[in-house]
């Protein structure tokens, strides 16, 4: 079996919510995901007098809201603002104008809607400027960023085929992420458009080559998909969610378990998870800004467990994808596989832990198994992993946690449940997780 990176040391607790801050600077009553973020955070070598116009605009509209009484719809466009220049004219009177409204007043919405109209083409106008700004190819996610946000502010036919324009090179360019935040930019810009789905040509025929990262429209995080050679649409496919480990490799894993699908008519899912890893590295995760994970590091599984639920989501409405999916995940990636095992068991079909980590964090007041004793679960370790009797040290290891996960599987009233242990080191078993699909789906 192909090895993967070291298991990953036990997790700390999560800690109670924070603020999400900057991370969360999304363009007022538009449900776009959080792309604003990263233009704004691009302050070296982008256009400084675009970046203030920007903030200023932005800041404009928040005095705006203040004044109409939606404090909300105020803080987000202040945000959103100060995460761009917080040095802006402004911004402080702005700050000022929030400040002042005490509470949500009601029917603050209609003036707001109006002043959104005044102000979404004049903030729209600034990213396009700063989008120009970014000349250099090395500089293209800000320049990605930038074309996002200023499609959200205003999403008129030019931007829309610019964008979807974008796209296309952005695949063909090799820069999957960028891709994948303009499709789901343009999904949330145009849902029409989108659910009609006049903007997935690209990505089906990208994914059913190989992995292609795929957004959500209303969350920050992406996956890694592969769609079967010859999908159709109008069809349902079985869908497989595998989660990497601490190593955050997160296409080679994801590239595993389509390899090893061989024929099969299912659709590989390999999110890019939060609560597989130790310490969130911003090397190991290019394709989340730093504030984004700065702000998710106390509560994690709160990341993940909405993010990968969104892309299934939208797999699902527009990809074939099978509601009740085949779950997985490689060491450190355990956190999540059993997360949606124990919690949201009526929408998964399978679940096969592999060599992987069991921390309980996230899992509070499951639902229980259900009638039926839940899905079918094959927790597979094995024996020559060198983290099978500790972790870095620590106990208990792979073994150990596998045997604290087995007994919350009986206590919760999984009657399903079978454990294997192979002759393997501490590896995915990805060909072992395909071999239990085959046994599930072909069970009567």
């Amino acid at each position: 079996m192909r090895r993967h990176n070291a298991g990953m040391r036990p997790p700390r607790p999560l800690g109670l919510p924070v603020l999400l801050l900057a991370a969360l600077a999304l363009p007022p009553l538009v449900p776009a995901p959080l792309l604003a973020p990263r233009a704004a955070e691009a302050k070296d070598g982008g256009d400084a007098k675009a970046k203030g116009e920007i903030a200023t605009q932005l800041a404009a509209f928040a005095k705006a809201c203040a004044d109409a009484g939606s404090k909300a719809e105020a803080d987000r466009a202040l945000l959103e603002a100060k995460a761009v220049d917080p040095n802006a004219p402004g911004v402080k009177e702005a700050q000022e104008a929030v400040d002042a409204v005490a509470e949500e007043k009601p029917g603050a919405a209609e003036a707001v809607a109006a002043a959104r109209k005044a102000a979404g083409p004049k903030i729209a106008k600034a990213y396009d400027q700063l989008a120009g700004a970014y000349g250099d190819p090395k500089e293209s996610r800000k320049a990605t960023a930038a074309l996002v946000a200023s499609l959200a502010w205003e999403p008129s036919k030019p931007r829309l085929g610019k964008a979807q324009k974008a796209m296309v090179a952005a695949l063909a360019g090799n820069r999957p992420d960028e891709a994948a935040r303009l499709h789901a930019g343009l999904c949330a810009a145009d849902p029409e458009t989108a659910a009609a789905g006049k903007f997935d040509g690209p990505l089906i025929e990208a994914a059913q080559k190989e992995m292609v990262l795929i957004g959500s429209p209303t969350n920050e995080l992406l996956a890694y998909v592969s769609l079967p050679k010859g999908w159709q649409k109008g069809k349902t496919y079985p869908v497989v969610v595998g989660v990497e480990g601490a190593g955050c490799s997160f296409l080679g894993y994801g590239n595993g378990l389509r390899s090893t699908r061989g024929s099969r008519a299912a659709i590989v899912v390999a999110p890019i998870t939060l609560s597989n890893t130790n310490a969130l590295d911003p090397a190991k995760y290019p394709q989340y800004a730093k504030s984004v994970l700065d702000a998710w590091d106390g509560r994690r599984l709160e990341f993940d467990g909405p993010g990968v639920d969104a892309i299934l989501a939208l797999l699902s409405k527009r990809f074939g994808a099978d509601e009740r999916v085949f779950v997985t995940g490689f060491s450190g990636g355990g956190n999540w596989c059993y997360w949606k095992l124990f919690m949201d068991p009526t929408h998964v079909r399978g679940a096969a832990p592999a060599c992987a980590n069991f921390s309980g964090n996230g899992i509070s007041s499951p639902p229980g198994a259900g009638e039926g004793g839940g899905p079918p679960v094959k927790l597979m370790t094995g024996a020559q992993d060198e983290h099978r009797d500790h972790v870095f040290g620590a106990k208990p290891g792979i073994e150990g946690q596998t045997d604290a996960a087995q007994e919350k599987l009986k206590e919760l009233g999984y009657t399903k449940v079978t454990r294997v242990q192979l002759q393997a080191g501490h590896s995915p078993l990805q060909a072992e997780v395909w071999k239990f699909v085959d046994e599930v789906l072909g069970a009567k």
